[in-house]
């Protein structure tokens, strides 16, 4: 009998093992779960037996396990945490310095005086009006950002313009067009180069970008010809990491803050336009000045016919300047010297129209015009048109107001045709080719005669 009741526990023994196995889920094991089962039965005493699966299945649906693979709270990454800390100083106070020394509090800095190039609230209706932009939430906050860096006394800004949001595959760039009151200093180019532009033309402008609103702002550097040249030849979707390298072939020389600037460059260039009238060409190339006998355009003019609009930029030239270059002939040389195609172009006119914008490969027009309604009767009409050369680029009008935006990817809409690769390389000389056969053997050095070399 012994030996039975012996085998009989160890029959148990194994069931409850089998039964205490816990699945590849997080419900547990089918033991727990009919001693749950169990209990909740001998609690509520069902009258019916067949209640009892119901209960089994309602105890499985209530019960909550602390190891759930979905944590019911999303854990928050450090760049989440970056960025809400971001926005709540662009909208708070901001914290005064400590002294390590004393413990008090540092006074801040006077606050730089500068001029803000466009009102949030205004410019976000114009777009909002067309459904082109970005939203009204973000325009406020684009606002604070623009304050910020313009406030700043160590940025010596003079005047701010939200240029507009490029994309990118890990993190996006809002882009600040702004002038200082100490122009930067641009350095020569290498000898047999084409010259850059010292704060004329293609930098004109001084560029600052950051990844996220209220975060820190980073100054993009200067762009040369080389760099603009290079752009054109290549499409590329900009990571989001200012410091990546731009992979491309022809080789793009620079990283792909170079490269950000080289496209911001060549959008403004192409997009960036005001009201027509508004503007008259200076004396001096790249100088407008502004008319103050300008009685504004209507909505419906402004979006009907892009002869209403003209470029406010400087062309930018293939020799990749605003201003062409010219080299000098060398002496002796000046009856027979031919600059070269680069050298010969001449570029649009100072404020030309959209109109004569050259349409695209596939007959499409440069430009769409836009509306706020198609129904010229509706009072207070926006009207503005959107770029086909560059999508996202968009411009909006009403009476006097207008505004320039870009929201896009920075790709040109141009067929692209990849340049073949360099010409192989020549074969070496034959007679360059290593060879297996020993060299000559060198002559002896000749004997001396007798009787030299002595006293």
């Amino acid at each position: 009998r012994r030996g039975r009741y012996t085998y009989i526990m160890m029959d148990v023994a194994m069931a409850v093992a089998y039964l205490q196995k816990t699945g590849s889920g997080d419900a547990g094991s089918l033991y727990e779960h009919l001693t749950r089962v169990l209990t909740k039965v001998l609690e509520e005493r069902p009258g019916d037996a067949v209640d009892l699966l119901e209960t089994s299945l309602l105890v499985k649906k209530a019960t909550f396990s602390a190891n759930e693979s979905s944590p019911l709270v999303p854990i928050s990454s450090a760049a989440d945490a970056a960025r809400a800390v971001a926005a709540a100083i662009l909208y708070g106070n901001p914290d005064l310095a400590i002294d390590f020394v004393t413990g008090e509090p540092i006074e801040a800095e006077a606050p730089n005086d500068f001029e803000m190039e466009f009102d949030p609230a205004l410019d976000g209706q114009l777009f909002d009006a067309l459904g082109v932009g970005l939203s009204r939430q973000e325009m406020y906050s684009i606002s604070m950002a623009a304050k910020k860096l313009g406030e700043d006394p160590k940025r010596g800004v003079a005047s701010v313009r939200f240029f507009g949001k490029v994309f990118g595959l890990y993190s996006d760039y809002f882009v600040f067009e702004t002038t200082l009151k100490e122009a930067p200093e641009v350095p020569e180019a290498p000898e047999g180069r084409v010259p850059y532009e010292s704060n004329t033309g293609m930098n004109k402008f001084v560029y600052f970008v950051s990844t996220y609103l209220g975060g820190p702002m980073t100054q993009l550097p200067y762009v040369t010809p080389d760099q603009i040249r290079a752009a054109r030849q290549i499409k590329k979707l900009f990571t989001g990491h200012l410091t990546a390298h731009v992979s491309t072939y022809p080789l793009f020389p620079g990283t792909e803050t170079n490269f950000l600037r080289a496209q911001i460059a060549r959008i403004a260039a192409t997009t960036v336009c005001t009201p027509l009238g508004l503007y008259s060409a200076g004396e001096e190339p790249g100088v407008l000045e502004k008319s103050e006998d300008f009685a504004g355009l209507s909505g419906h003019e402004l979006g009907t016919s892009t002869a209403n609009w003209v470029h406010s930029t400087e062309h930018l030239k293939k020799q990749g300047r605003c201003e062409v270059y010219k080299r000098e002939p060398p002496e002796g040389e000046e009856d027979t010297w031919e600059p070269t195609e680069e050298e010969q172009e001449e570029g649009p006119e100072p404020l030309s129209s959209l109109e004569n914008d050259i349409p695209l490969s596939g007959g499409s027009p440069a430009w769409t015009p836009l509306v706020s309604s198609s129904n010229e009767g509706v009072r207070n009409q926006v009207g503005g048109t959107r770029s086909n050369l560059w999508p996202g680029a968009f411009v909006a009008g009403q009476d006097k107001r207008f505004g320039n935006v870009y929201v896009g990817w920075g790709i040109k809409n141009t067929p692209f045709i990849p340049l073949p690769p360099p010409p192989i390389a020549k074969e070496y000389d034959q007679a360059l080719v290593e060879s297996m056969e020993l060299p000559p053997k060198p002559a002896p050095p000749p004997a001396e005669a007798e009787g030299e070399g002595e006293e």
